[in-house]
């Protein structure tokens, strides 16, 4: 391929949110700085099913921890989504005493993100004492759309968010 062309694909690519390669970052305590180990990274792809109405189907889900230093990679799989949908990606990570981060929305208002991308630092503040376990669960809830597809396919997710249900 000429320079031209392949200039031309990364930036159709860019354009329509095709991200490829694994998903790589760091997470962090807001406050502190210091890395957060093993937070729980979980990622829900869908695609823009055309027709009407249009429909999402489920590509597919993964999951990973954090290391010691706070980084985690995650495979990314193809996906598509509508403006506000985070080009049909959800990453969400949750440490049991951190609020739960989304790439999509933000708790607790549940406000769409302006910037969706995942940032190569995810900063994850304290849970405030004052804050609703009830009304956390059911933000965290929403990321786990693989749940719908089998909570077998999300074994670290689902048993990292279990401490916070007993607090309901």
């Amino acid at each position: 391929m000429t320079r031209d062309v392949c200039l031309t694909i990364l930036l159709a690519a860019a354009l329509c949110g095709c991200a490829t390669g694994p998903i790589r970052a760091r997470v962090l305590d807001a406050q502190t700085r210091q890395p957060i180990p093993g937070a729980v990274v979980l990622g829900v792809w869908t695609k823009v099913v055309s027709g009407l109405p249009y429909h999402h189907d489920f590509v597919g889900v993964r999951e990973t921890d954090t290391d010691a230093d706070g980084r985690f990679e995650l495979e990314r799989l193809p996906s598509s989504g509508l403006s506000g949908e985070g080009g049909g990606q959800s990453i969400t990570v949750y440490k049991f005493g951190y609020i739960g981060w989304n790439n999509l929305e933000v708790f607790p208002t549940s406000k769409l993100r302006e910037d969706q991308n995942i940032p190569s630092e995810i900063l994850l503040e304290r849970f405030p004492p004052a804050e609703s376990h009830q009304q956390h669960m059911f933000f965290i809830s929403n990321s786990m759309l693989g749940g719908m597809y089998g909570l077998d396919l999300i074994p670290r997710f689902e048993g990292a968010i279990e401490q916070e249900r007993k607090l309901r």
